[in-house]
């Protein structure tokens, strides 16, 4: 019988076992670094969102509730608006309802990602109304583009803006449910193939709120109304909400 390396478990192993098992772990040690390299690489990077919590700044400019609450805030010969919701899982806060048109001044902390601005307004003693907006003011840049049929996602604005990462999908379902149930402004999230897409914000028509099932949030919907332009920020006054079969 030819002589070879066996291993005992009393005795020290073999020279050419232990030869063996330094290059296996060591192999193994590189498969696992360039597994987790390339698992790593084809990670999705985080949103852009970003939100200045605990970040107090002052605001001034004419408050809109219609048709998404937003602030309208002068800078040099144009304007800007930032959308507006309360502290927490909530919308518009009843202290700054009853505003619409009015010029006011409050703090609160910024949430902002792809253009997109939102205003949390987390003091509400510090809010308060100077004048009613007079003249060009109290007018927004307003366009109509036209009806428009639109598929996405239905998300909760606020979380999507900056405030939670991931903001969508099954994972974050349960709190845009909340958000929404809470009055945030809903908006559909619609992907392309080169990043995450564009959000449209979603309004009720004219003079009448937004009619659909917080329970869609997350959820592939179909979206037909009239796009407008408020200062920028795109509204679809939606006419028919419904999910998405399929």
């Amino acid at each position: 019988m030819a002589e070879g390396e066996f291993y005992v478990g009393y005795l020290p192993a073999p020279p050419g076992l232990k030869r063996f098992v330094r290059r296996f772990v060591s192999a193994l040690a590189v498969a696992v670094l360039a597994g987790a390299s390339l698992v790593a690489a084809l990670q999705r990077p985080l949103p852009s969102g970003v939100f200045e919590f605990g970040v107090q700044r002052e605001f001034e400019g004419v408050l809109f509730e219609e048709p998404i609450p937003s602030l309208r805030v002068r800078e040099g010969e144009g304007a800007t608006s930032y959308l507006l919701v309360g502290f927490g899982k909530f919308g518009l806060p009843p202290f700054a309802r009853g505003s619409h048109g009015k010029t006011v001044r409050f703090s609160g902390s910024l949430i902002y990602r792809e253009g997109m601005t939102m205003i949390e307004m987390n003091d509400a003693s510090s809010f308060e109304v100077l004048e009613a907006a007079a003249g060009s003011a109290s007018e927004r840049s307003t366009a109509t583009i036209g009806p428009v049929t639109l598929t996405g996602e239905l998300v909760d604005t606020k979380c999507y803006f900056g405030v939670m990462r991931p903001a969508t999908g099954k994972i974050h379902r349960a709190c845009a449910i909340r958000c929404l149930s809470g009055g945030v402004p809903p908006g559909l999230l619609v992907r392309d193939d080169i990043d995450d897409g564009m959000v449209f914000m979603l309004a009720g028509p004219r003079g009448a709120p937004l009619d659909f099932d917080v329970e869609w949030a997350a959820r592939t919907v179909r979206v037909s109304g009239t796009l407008e332009l408020h200062d920028g920020m795109p509204v679809v006054r939606v006419s028919r909400l419904a999910l998405a079969e399929g």
